[in-house]
């Protein structure tokens, strides 16, 4: 029988789980030509938000465009990448890529390559020389496009935070910005995976994208929708799990979105019949073996007072500054502790909620306490 839940994709249909605000939010942004940022730790269901309610607006009308900037690694590349996107999803046919390419790359002339299926086969290529003259060219093609026919364009990127290790990052940016703020005919809608890069992209007064449109911050689905949710799907797959244990698979992984699926998924391949919480043990025994090589790899980077920092966050010390903190972890100073903290932010390793210092990854504070503190994770 196949699995009832969905983990390391996007998620679609009955596996996209509550997000009604966040849904009801972003489909209004982009009905109404707001630009909207997504900010988040990673797999905390942004591409599967913005690809349902892509899905919602996408008609005759308004036209989404997707990119993933994921393997673009300058700005050169970008410019093509951009422009090729844009000119495909507003027709599905060779010639007319070809004439809006002419028509409105005319300082660039894009070179154009057919293969023997017109539709996959199909590349336009952009001379550098001549992009880096005529760059404004690439990036006021939506909006001509979307003048000349008539529609509303949705521009959504992903992994958008890429754009920090091209060549002169802000000039680049700047010139992003100085375009798409003025475009009347499309939107923008700009996330990506590093919560932290994210965040000084569009949070710091002195960056380019500063109030370039509204940030939404996505929350953490309550309990009560997973709970729903996991009880729905056993029961839909001829199993049994009660609402209590339920929950205790969302709390494990502290409700990540990413975690709390592949929890209840390794759990209900355990399962016969009817889940007990030694189940739901094994399940989290097997979700934690399965990143061990991972979390030792990560552990083994860390300096010692960067461990001691994670194990002092691990025993649920919130005064990480404290002398008390200081002397107990042997964490140096109040100024190393700054220090520390900025660090593993950077990395990603860390994040401030609600003023208090998290792991980022739920399953990677449980093994370190298994592993590290070697605490029980289940009470005998």
């Amino acid at each position: 029988m196949q699995t009832p839940f969905s983990f390391g994709r996007t998620v679609r249909a009955h596996h996209f789980t509550n997000r009604e605000n966040d849904t009801k939010r972003l489909r209004s942004n982009f009905e109404n030509g707001i630009n909207t940022t997504l900010i988040s730790p990673r797999r905390w269901g942004k591409s599967s938000l913005v690809e349902k309610v892509a899905d919602l607006v996408n008609s005759k009308k308004t036209v989404v465009v997707c990119i993933d900037l994921f393997p673009i690694r300058n700005e050169e590349e970008f410019y093509t990448y951009f422009s090729n996107a844009v000119i495909k999803a507003t027709s599905n046919k060779m010639e007319v890529w070809m004439e809006l390419g002419k028509k409105y790359l005319k300082q660039i002339s894009p070179k154009f390559s057919i293969g023997i299926d017109p539709i996959n086969d199909f590349e336009m290529s952009l001379e550098w020389e001549s992009v880096q003259k005529n760059y404004k060219e690439v990036l006021a093609l939506p909006e001509k496009i979307a003048k000349e026919k008539d529609i509303k364009m949705v521009i959504c990127i992903d992994e958008f935070q890429n754009i920090s290790n091209y060549n002169e990052p802000e000039l680049f940016q700047k010139r992003l910005r100085s375009e798409w703020q003025h475009q009347q005919n499309v939107t923008y809608c700009l996330y990506g995976s590093k919560q932290h890069m994210m965040t000084q992209l569009f949070e710091k007064q002195s960056m380019p994208f500063y109030r370039f449109g509204e940030i939404m911050y996505l929350q953490k689905i309550e309990e009560k929708y997973w709970v729903r949710y996991i009880t729905l799907a056993f029961e839909r797959t001829k199993k049994i799990i009660t609402p209590a244990l339920a929950a205790q698979i969302a709390q494990m992984v502290k409700h990540h979105p990413y975690y709390v699926q592949q929890l209840a998924h390794l759990t209900w391949i355990a399962t016969e019949k009817t889940v007990d919480l030694k189940t739901i043990e094994r399940a989290t025994d097997d979700l934690l073996n399965q990143n061990a090589i991972l979390y030792y790899k990560d552990t083994e980077n860390l300096s010692s007072t960067q461990l001691n920092f994670l194990k002092a966050v691990a025993s649920n010390v919130e005064a990480l500054s404290s002398k008390e903190a200081i002397s107990k972890f042997n964490l140096g100073t109040s100024a190393n502790v700054s220090k520390i903290k900025d660090t593993l932010l950077k990395h990603e390793i860390i994040d401030i909620q609600n003023s208090k210092v998290v792991f980022i990854d739920p399953a990677f504070e449980l093994w370190f306490k298994k592993n590290i503190l070697k605490q029980e994770l289940f009470k005998k």
